[in-house]
This record gives C-alpha cells, structure tokens and sequence, in this order.
C-alpha cells in the first residue's frame, strides 16, 4: 500500500482500468435489472480488445436476442436484428442507459474513465486509495465528477460514484468477486443504483470468461456486428 501511493493519480487510474478490464476477453455476461414492480434478465456475450473496443450480442430474452452493440473509441454502432441495419449513436450516447438499465455502454467496455477524465488522489487511510476524475474540456460525460475507491494492494477498482454538476450522487457502482487475468485482476460481479430512484438496480455477472485470447482485427467491424456472432 505505502508503494501504491507513490504512484501518479495518472499511473493508479490506468492500473485500475487495466484490471477493471481484465485485457482481452470473451465470456457471458447475465444482466439482472430490478425495478419496483419487475425484473428483467437478459444474457449477452461480449469480445473485447479490454481497451477500447467491444462486441456485446444479446442471446436472452427472445424478445431482445439478435440486437447487438459495437463500440469501437469514441463510435457506438446499435444494430437492430429486425430492421437488418446499424445505427450510429453519438459519442455521448456511451453514457446512455444499456437496454433500459442502470449501466451505461461503458460501463461494460471501453477506457472512458482514463480517457475522459484527468484523476488526482485524495487523502487515504492507506487500504484504500480514492481517486477523484474531473472531465476533461470537451469530454461527451454528463457527469460533474467521479469519485473512484481503489483497493491499494492490487490496484482493483471497489466502488465508482458518479456526480452530476451540482454535486449529488447520481449513480453508484460496486465491483467485487475479483478473478486473476493474466497479469490483470477483473471482476465477475458488478452492481450499480440509480441513487436519485430507490429500488432502481442492475446487477452484471460475468461467466464463462476466457482472457487473453487472440482477436482478430476483423471482430470489431460493422461487418461482424450485422453477420451476427463474433
């Protein structure tokens, strides 16, 4: 811990990032999300480069299978099976609600906490090192800030809050179950509320994991996204 507080905001935010994404992956994920009066599950797969880019196809319910998602950098392409065509969102849409959830599109892939924010770390009590994300000048965030719990020893993002600009909690994030992943450390567990609605939650497991894989180039086209499978 001593020599994890050494280290640059910068340095701790990309560590954790990296283990928060776990490198190159394949695996399931089971989205559960809870509403006062229901609860949807749906399964997805998803392929990602754990950079910037990721492949996510939803297989559960019926109703829903066959949509899928590109996120490639800044773009996010949504293909609608039953049009048979892809549109392009803005790169602002990353932070839209996932399927009607509590989860953003990034908070299943992509770098957006390194790359829209600039960290600096608050004062810790030495297990815990808190990190507190501004927005970049131009960043596609709506958020005022980012307040991230990092445990010290690995370097594993705990919990993410999120603020709008006025300052309040708007979205809690907690990530725990943690797997070794080559080098890496990721978790198969994640569970985010709205904090402004009570009994509004989403819940993310991760099954089925395969890491460090080799991926194609050709896996994150708009190509592979409309043909269906990876």
């Amino acid at each position: 811990p001593a020599a994890a507080q050494e280290l640059d905001a910068e340095d701790i935010l990309r560590k954790a990032v990296d283990n928060l994404r776990g490198g190159t992956l394949a695996g399931t994920y089971t989205v559960t999300v809870v509403r006062p009066s229901r609860t949807t599950r749906y399964v997805m797969t998803i392929l990602s480069d754990g950079e910037d880019r990721g492949l996510i196809r939803v297989i559960e319910p019926p109703r829903e299978a066959g949509q899928a998602f590109l996120l490639d950098g800044d773009d996010l392409w949504v293909y609608n099976p039953r049009l048979g065509r892809s549109l392009r969102l803005p790169p602002s849409g990353r932070n839209g609600a996932f399927l009607g959830s509590d989860i953003s599109y990034n908070d299943l892939a992509g770098r957006d906490l390194e790359n829209d924010y600039t960290p600096s770390l608050l004062p810790s009590d030495g297990a815990t090192l808190t990190l507190e994300l501004a927005p970049k000048p131009g960043a596609p965030t709506p958020y005022g800030k980012v307040l991230v719990a990092v445990e010290a020893d690995r370097l594993i993002p705990q919990h993410i809050e999120y603020y709008d600009q006025r300052g309040n909690v708007v979205k809690r994030a907690e990530l725990s179950e943690y797997v070794p992943a080559g080098d890496r450390w990721t978790p198969l567990r994640m569970s985010v509320d709205d904090a402004t609605r009570s009994g509004y939650r989403t819940e993310v497991r991760l099954s089925e994991a395969q890491f460090g894989i080799e991926v194609p180039e050709g896996r994150f086209t708009l190509q592979a996204l409309e043909r269906g499978g990876y």
